[in-house]
């Protein structure tokens, strides 16, 4: 029986090591998809504000035209990060776990693009 001791050690540590990769895996897609949430709620906000400052002739047209090209870039980054997220989800490879750490980084990075064009007009009193 000595001989099968050592094997027989190593089986809770490892249990605890696929417990916490389970939950990491759980706890990312979670935590990713409230992420891509909360930015959808900032992105509908920053698009009521740039068309609230359009109507008040605080905007031009040409600054009007790059919120809107920053919002689709957005839109399109945050769409591609939820399917991103929905195939890690349903796959659990290596690969697809990548895809969604990128997509959801590029789809922060529009948002913050599109918060920067705004950010000298919200900053005037």
């Amino acid at each position: 029986m000595k001989h099968w001791a050592p094997k027989i050690a190593i089986i809770p540590p490892l249990i605890l090591l696929l417990i916490a990769c389970g939950a990491y895996q759980s706890s990312f897609v979670k935590t990713s998809f409230k992420a891509l949430e909360v930015s959808k709620t900032s992105y509908e906000t920053a698009r009521s504000i740039a068309n609230d400052l359009y109507v008040q002739g605080k905007i031009t047209e040409e600054k009007k035209v790059e919120i809107e090209t920053a919002a689709k870039s957005f839109a399109k980054a945050h769409n591609a990060a939820v399917e991103a997220l929905a195939k890690y989800r349903e796959t659990k490879t290596l690969e697809s776990q990548e895809l969604a750490e990128k997509q959801v980084l590029l789809a922060s990075s529009a948002l913050a693009d599109l918060l920067n064009i705004l950010k000298p007009y919200l900053l005037k009193e």
